[in-house]
């Protein structure tokens, strides 16, 4: 009798043994599975914060809202977008210029009531908005420095315009048939 007790204590010793085990190792695939997720795939990523901010202060220096933002006279939501973009810009720089360039200007004064709502409702006072008529003027730069280095982006080397001709010269002049025709 002595024996059979001392077994089945050896045996719920096990037991507890395993089951304490199995517990432990559950927990540790669990910690490790969740360590292994991939991160979500929300705003919160660092590359996707840089993007949304990159928008926000371009959207923000441009300003200009065009005829296409709107559906008639109210605010679509492409404009509902790049209003919400230059409201996402941090540099907090009021009052938020708002640049109207559409040919219309019989639009504008229902056009304007419409951005002012959207932009009350989004919690700007009437103080913090200024609108402009036109273009924005320092959304534009001058062409010349870009075209002074036109030069440096087409090549002069006959070889790298026509990279198949290892000659450099035209196939006519080096002999060579390029036509894939073959002798005649």
């Amino acid at each position: 009798m002595k024996n059979q007790s001392k077994y089945l204590l050896e045996i719920a010793i096990l037991a507890m043994l395993t089951v304490t085990g199995c517990e432990s190792m559950q927990r540790e695939m669990k910690a490790q599975a969740d360590a292994d997720k991939f991160p979500l795939e929300d705003d919160n990523r660092p590359y996707r914060r840089v993007a949304i901010m990159q928008t926000a202060v371009g959207a923000r220096r441009d300003g200009m809202l065009y005829d296409y933002h709107f559906d008639g006279d109210s605010l679509n939501s492409l404009g509902r977008e790049k209003l919400s973009c230059m409201l996402q810009a941090n540099d907090h720089d009021f009052p938020l210029k708002v640049y109207m360039n559409f040919p219309e200007e019989t639009h504008v004064a229902n056009r304007k009531q419409s951005v002012s709502t959207y932009l009350i409702d989004s919690g700007l006072r009437d103080n913090q908005v200024a609108y402009e008529y036109g273009f924005n003027p320092k959304a534009t730069s001058s062409a010349s420095k870009n075209l002074a280095r036109i030069s440096k982006t087409e090549s002069e080397s006959p070889v790298a315009s026509n990279p198949t001709n290892p000659t450099g010269g035209t196939p006519a002049a080096s002999g060579a048939d390029y036509s894939g025709g073959g002798a005649k």
